[in-house]
């Protein structure tokens, strides 16, 4: 089976249109809807649920989809693997998944020189939190993940950056907690809190918690601090964050720490076992010895 055509389904099912996918991919919508029927006689099973204005993929469709995406990300890092090999002028991508923090502080710079270094190289970046950053390393999709705990290093390299995040809450300038320079656990008493979209953020409050006779008042979850600060903004609630979480420059919300100071490690991660590209294997040795120096 020819590449091509599972970049074709690939196309299709991020559209959900033939002809969405059609100009993506600058092909006829004819010649595109007859190669993705073809694509289904030969596994002899419908991937699209066909519908008047859309396509939806059925559950084999999905299965199909990730382990096409997995295969071709593996294929595409083989071929910038063999195409650097003897190649002075270092060319590829890099794909970097990364969390809301501070560790970005470090990363950049990072990237500024190897830039200034080797030119020809891109990069990928994926946000996203620590589990899906996890799971798309897993999947061949990214190389580098920088992630909190917990980390399993059965599965992962690990390298410990240098840069503790330090939590606490995001209030509106009205709320009664703006003058405090710290929130204690006895704030946090039926305090309405948006967190992260992460079970460990979770447990771990918990377990903060529930020694002093309180529990979470959890009233929203988000992946994106943005529309975290939205909701704030309008009142539903406070947000449990990182200090340095980037959040939208118009927002007047005010960060105040947890008292006691609660920390989180970050790590920069790798999968074990799996061979990295070349200019992400050049990446992680700069980093590593510049973080040892």
């Amino acid at each position: 089976m020819e590449t091509r055509i599972l970049r074709y389904f690939l196309a299709v099912a991020k559209q959900g249109t033939i002809s969405g996918a059609a100009r993506e991919l600058h092909i006829s919508q004819p010649t595109l809807s007859r190669q993705i029927q073809q694509l289904e006689d030969q596994l002899n099973t419908p991937l699209f649920t066909r519908e008047r204005r859309r396509m939806y993929l059925t559950k084999a469709g999905s299965a199909y989809e990730a382990k096409v995406r997995h295969i071709l990300s593996e294929l595409d890092q083989a071929n910038q693997m063999v195409a650097t090999i003897n190649n002075d002028d270092l060319t590829g991508i890099i794909r970097i998944g990364c969390v809301e923090s501070e560790v970005t502080k470090i990363l950049i710079p990072q990237l500024v020189d190897f830039h200034k270094r080797y030119p020809h190289v891109r990069y990928n970046f994926y946000d996203a939190d620590g589990e899906d950053i996890k799971t798309h390393l897993d999947q061949g999709l990214l190389e580098l993940g920088l992630v909190s705990t917990p980390i399993s290093t059965a599965k992962y390299h690990t390298l410990q950056i240098p840069i503790k995040d330090r939590w606490g809450l995001l209030v509106r300038p009205d709320s009664k907690l703006a003058k405090q320079q710290t929130v204690t656990v006895a704030d946090l008493h039926d305090l309405p809190l948006i967190i992260p979209h992460r079970s460990l953020i979770y447990d771990e409050l918990n377990d903060w918690l529930i020694p002093h006779g309180t529990q979470l008042q959890v009233v929203a979850e988000s992946n994106l601090l943005a529309n975290a600060c939205y909701l704030a903004e309008a009142g539903v609630g406070n947000i449990v964050c990182i200090e340095g979480a980037p959040r939208p420059a118009s927002t007047d919300l005010k960060f105040i720490p947890f008292s006691p100071e609660r920390h989180q490690n970050q790590f920069l991660i790798w999968r074990k076992g799996v061979a990295l590209t070349e200019p992400t294997q050049k990446l992680v040795e700069k980093i590593c010895k510049d973080i040892h120096a």
